[in-house]
């Protein structure tokens, strides 16, 4: 589903920032499933920003066409300067080395998260109730990098998925927590609250420990809204 931008296409372009996430295995001495993503305060900061921007967005705007017009013009932004950047190593470059301190480095050569993001924000305005897109938001907001931390830090048990237990479990926590948070303060679903919180946490973490062919970023927000909005119907 990750739509790859080839090198050759960039041959005028600096090689991607290196980092043990992105090197092979065999380099650095030990299987595939412990390799780790090192640590990145810029990119944590700038995924819960996000976050609150797009709940910003979802209580501000008049109307449900207001805000699928505003998440599309994102949207339409976000893919323009990815299919430029696919077109002009010179472009990918700027775009890159500005975006550098809160990107991966597989993102200098596929479609990058925010992207996704952008695209996750389109589908859950057009096709989710606004209550649900909420929840989605805040648990990818919040429960993502919390996941990622514990997973750094603490992960000794690896999943099927290479992922951690732990960072899994974090994952569930922070979710949960904070999907109840946001609907206590917002106001909403308060006949089933607590269920719906849980229902939220433990979605999100299965999306990101069993979905691979789909970026989190697009998959666990839209993923978890739905849950959340049949769990509330029944």
């Amino acid at each position: 589903m990750t739509l790859q931008i080839p090198r050759s296409a960039f041959s005028s372009a600096p090689d991607a920032p290196a980092s043990a996430h992105d090197a092979p295995a065999a380099e650095l001495g030990r299987p595939a499933a412990r390799v780790h993503r090192p640590a990145n305060v810029a990119r944590t900061l700038f995924h819960v920003a996000s976050g609150v921007v797009a709940l910003s967005f979802l209580r501000v705007m008049p109307s449900r066409a207001w805000l699928v017009g505003a998440a599309a013009a994102f949207a339409t932004f976000a893919w323009t300067c990815e299919v430029l950047r696919r077109r002009s190593a010179a472009v990918n470059e700027r775009l890159m080395r500005f975006f550098g301190p809160v990107a991966h480095a597989h993102e200098w050569h596929q479609v990058n998260s925010a992207t996704w993001y952008a695209t996750a924000l389109v589908l859950m305005a057009l096709f989710v109730p606004l209550q649900a897109a909420e929840v989605g938001v805040v648990v990818l907001a919040v429960a993502d990098p919390m996941a990622g931390f514990f997973g750094r830090r603490f992960g000794r048990r690896r999943l099927a998925s290479g992922r951690s237990f732990e960072g899994a479990a974090a994952f569930v926590a922070a979710g949960s927590l904070a999907a109840f948070a946001w609907m206590k303060a917002a106001g909403t679903y308060e006949a089933s609250r607590l269920g719906l919180a849980v229902l939220a946490g433990v979605v999100g973490a299965a999306v990101e420990l069993f979905v691979s062919r789909v970026d989190d970023n697009l998959a666990i927000p839209v993923v978890t809204s739905l849950a959340v909005a049949v769990a509330a119907l029944v």
